[in-house]
């Protein structure tokens, strides 16, 4: 999705996307884009000091040398609004997670009942004693992490970008009325159900298993085994749809006038699109911002404000032929 997301990004805008990872798996399949200039990744790790780094990101900041992982040799300096375009964030999940042991490695205490537990363990290291510290999470880190994430994802939405992507694993919770929901999974899970409503569009990945009879080579000579090679298929959801496992929902949703969402149903006629290698996120982004500018609108919107206009003016006119308003004073220095 993000480096399809990237490729929309330059033909829209002709600018790069800002690569912001968390996540353990690396960027693998987007090195080409990382070459080319088209994606700028990031990888923020644990401990270099998460919290103010990622705030700082949020903010419309980027390390000079995305290099440097030494706390006290990284300089943040403005992002160039010129050359990027759109920021892909990697991902919710485990921005979450590393920031609860972020809170539990300091000790992180938000109460005087906070109790923490930290304690360190001894380890010889190049012939010398160091003394590793370990600590427990609180309940208050999972309200602390839930909270930092919700403002960081909208500090991040408010930067003057394109589009800004988030991506997350998915999880299973209870949503206020003790109903299982899927959504994506945020440490403590209590956000899992609001976090759609953070964002624009909800896309919802979901796998299925294609099976596929082929011909082997026979280790022992003779005619070719037949076995079953399993493929995988993507389906992505912009509509709720039931697992189809549990029948338990997933959260999806688009982002389009609700006038064009009978034009969009023509396009993706079951809620859902297929990505392939070449395209699909970019299509689906594509078609999202084809329907939303599009100028041919119903009847009764065009030249509304002109039409406005000549009534509010003929009942301003009165008989008099003359209309006085009176403006209150402490309106104008509003």
């Amino acid at each position: 999705m993000v480096k399809q997301f990237s490729h929309y990004i330059a033909e829209t805008t002709g600018k790069s996307t800002c690569l912001f990872s968390s996540d353990g798996g690396g960027w693998g399949p987007c090195e080409p884009e990382v070459e080319a200039g088209m994606i700028r990744a990031y990888r923020c790790e644990a401990a270099v000091l998460p919290l103010p780094m990622i705030r700082k990101i949020s903010q419309g900041y980027w390390p000079e040398d995305t290099s440097e992982i030494d706390p006290t040799k990284i300089n943040m300096k403005p992002m160039d609004w010129n050359e990027i375009g759109g920021i892909a964030v990697e991902g919710w999940s485990s921005l979450s997670n590393m920031l609860m042991r972020y809170a539990a490695d300091k000790g992180l205490k938000f109460g005087k009942d906070d109790y923490t537990g930290l304690f360190n363990v001894p380890i010889q290291v190049n012939g010398e004693w160091k003394e590793e510290k370990f600590g427990p999470s609180t309940q208050n880190h999972f309200g602390f992490v839930q909270n930092q994430l919700y403002a960081l994802t909208t500090q991040f939405l408010s930067l003057p970008v394109r589009y800004v992507l988030f991506t997350a694993l998915e999880s299973k919770a209870e949503d206020d009325d003790r109903s299982t929901i899927y959504g994506p999974s945020i440490a403590g899970k209590k956000a899992t159900a609001a976090c759609p409503s953070w964002v624009g569009d909800c896309i919802h990945a979901q796998d299925y298993a294609i099976k596929r009879p082929v011909k082997v080579p026979n280790p022992e000579g003779g005619d070719p085994l037949e076995t079953i090679i399993v493929d995988t298929t993507v389906r992505m959801y912009f509509k709720k749809h039931p697992d189809p496992a549990t029948g338990i929902m997933f959260p999806a949703k688009p982002r389009i006038p609700p006038e064009k969402i009978k034009e969009f149903s023509k396009e993706y006629p079951y809620g859902y699109f297929e990505p392939t290698v070449e395209h699909g996120f970019d299509s689906y982004l594509h078609l999202c911002d084809k329907l939303s500018k599009d100028q041919s609108q119903s009847e009764s919107l065009k030249g509304w404000r002109e039409k406005m206009d000549q009534r509010l003016g003929r009942l301003l006119s009165g008989t008099s032929g003359v209309a006085r308003i009176s403006i209150p004073k402490e309106a104008v220095t509003k």
